[in-house]
């Protein structure tokens, strides 16, 4: 049986069995820009950005957007109804009036919703036939305001060759079958079957690995990524050169990191130094063996800021990355240090730089009042381009619009609405930082809710004191305290 690729197919499969998504912070506006300003895109302001989503599912990445961005506007289309439905029972639950839904095939998306700002494709492009990866280039290029950003991830090659194994061989073994349930079951019975398997060559182990994840992952992941129809990947070269054919070009990753040669052999380094960005970024892809992609486009008309980087990033505010905060719990700081400032032993300026912004986390300083902290220390190189290294590291994020987070609760503490709507069903919530975090503890989670700004600490311990939660006043004051603390370092409590 031939599996189809129309979008009628496709949205059946999807209302068939739901995708789960996430928040995924790669994606969110503030992001994209701060990202695009770095490499010198001029990006229209964050604040009162039009933004679409296409393939937004059940709105789990685009709600939080407009609940943090009320004078921005979103639009989200998708072809499945089901999770349409889902999102627009959540968009009135937080009676959010600045996004609008769209059941549409973002081919034939209407006009009377304007241009963009930024326009997310986040797992479409690989996964949708050839028209449609035309059509929404095609709609990147018609809609896409001059300084405006396209995000657009696929599987890339030739990383995704071993995957591909795995792919041809699922399919040879359900694609006889329609039902769904049925062609999950029994590609996650092979799929354990072949990784429990033995290797003869020490090649095999890749594949094998390949077949372990499919088997232990969720039925979401199994039936639309591994299973999906279609399910391409593509080489970087192809990529930019199907952009470019729709009058757009590649800007950066969203991820910054992934474009840095640091870590790789000298003479691999040099060689890269020799090559234009596009060439760069494929060979890059080549020695990393690099399986999946995440790349801003731009128009190609797009006006670039060519002052120096340490201007472009001067007004921005920075925050610590998940990676500096997690050397400085385990101990690591240390060695950071030293990558940046050799002769210092892993003390000095850098070390109580790295420390202030920590501190701060989750909330972001402004890069100018940092810098007037440490005008009179030591550091190895300029300020603006330490912190640059540091972002390019994921030590740090750059932003052109601070996250609205408190690192330190206040007296009548606000937890963003939509974590405190989701906290009464479930045990994760999304964070103002635009990720998910996981609350486990009932109570906790009950906090959350009430967590509205109208309490202060001391009406928080008398609800906690009721009959829902049964602490005795002690116990309950040291609750409420150790339980905002925590609040804020996850970035659930709004400034």
């Amino acid at each position: 049986m031939t599996v189809p690729e129309t979008s009628a197919a496709l949205a059946g499969r999807y209302d068939a069995i739901a995708y789960v998504t996430l928040p995924h912070r790669l994606t969110q506006p503030d992001r994209l820009a701060s990202i695009a300003s770095f490499m010198g895109l001029a990006v229209p302001p964050v604040t009162e950005a039009r933004v679409l989503e296409v393939g937004c599912g059940d709105g789990t990445n685009l709600i939080p957007m407009a609940a943090a961005m009320p004078s921005a506007r979103f639009v989200g289309c998708d072809l499945s109804e089901r999770a349409l439905s889902a999102a627009r029972q959540t968009i009135g639950a937080l009676a959010l009036t600045n996004i609008d839904l769209v059941q549409e095939d973002l081919r034939e998306l209407p006009a009377e919703h304007g241009n963009f700002d930024f326009i997310i494709a986040h797992g479409v492009y690989s996964w949708v036939p050839q028209d449609v990866r035309d059509g929404l280039l095609a709609l990147a290029q018609s809609r896409l305001a001059t300084g405006g950003i396209l995000f657009v991830s696929f599987n890339a090659l030739p990383g995704s060759r071993v995957r591909q194994i795995a792919w041809e061989i699922l399919h040879s073994h359900v694609d006889h079958l329609e039902d769904p349930r049925a062609r999950l079951a029994s590609a996650r019975a092979l799929a354990k079957m072949i990784a429990d398997g033995r290797s003869f060559h020490a090649s095999d182990d890749a594949v094998r690995a390949e077949f372990r994840a499919i088997a232990q992952s969720s039925d979401s992941e199994l039936f639309h990524d591994t299973l999906g129809v279609p399910n391409d990947a593509f080489y970087f070269r192809d990529f930019a050169a199907h952009a470019a054919r729709h009058g757009l070009r590649y800007l950066a990753e969203a991820d910054l990191h992934s474009m840095s040669p640091v870590a790789l052999p000298p003479e691999a380094r040099q060689f890269l130094s020799t090559l234009d960005v596009n060439a760069r970024e494929q060979y890059l892809d080549f020695v990393r063996l690099r399986r999946f992609r995440q790349s801003l486009l731009c128009r190609v008309d797009a006006a670039m800021d060519t002052s120096p980087l340490a201007a472009r990033i001067a007004p921005m505010h920075v925050s610590g990355d998940r990676a500096l905060l997690q050397a400085i719990a385990g101990g690591k700081l240390d060695e950071i240090v030293r990558q940046f400032d050799p002769s210092g032993g892993g003390g000095g300026a850098v070390r109580a730089l790295l420390e202030a912004i920590a501190d701060h986390a989750p909330a972001a300083l402004p890069m100018a009042a940092l810098r007037d902290r440490f005008a009179g220390h030591a550091l190895p190189k300029p300020f603006e381009a330490l912190i640059a290294d540091a972002c390019i590291s994921n030590l740090v994020i750059l932003h052109v619009h601070p996250p609205g987070v408190v690192a330190v609760p206040g007296e009548r503490p606000l937890a963003g609405a939509l974590a405190r709507y989701e906290a009464v069903t479930r045990n994760e919530l999304t964070s103002l930082l635009h990720t998910r975090v996981r609350i486990p503890d009932a109570n906790a989670r009950r906090l959350v809710t009430l967590l509205d700004g109208t309490r202060d600490r001391a009406a928080l311990v008398a609800e906690i004191n009721g009959p829902a939660f049964a602490y005795q006043r002690d116990a309950a004051r040291t609750f409420v305290d150790r339980a905002l603390v925590q609040f804020a370092r996850l970035g659930l409590l709004a400034a």
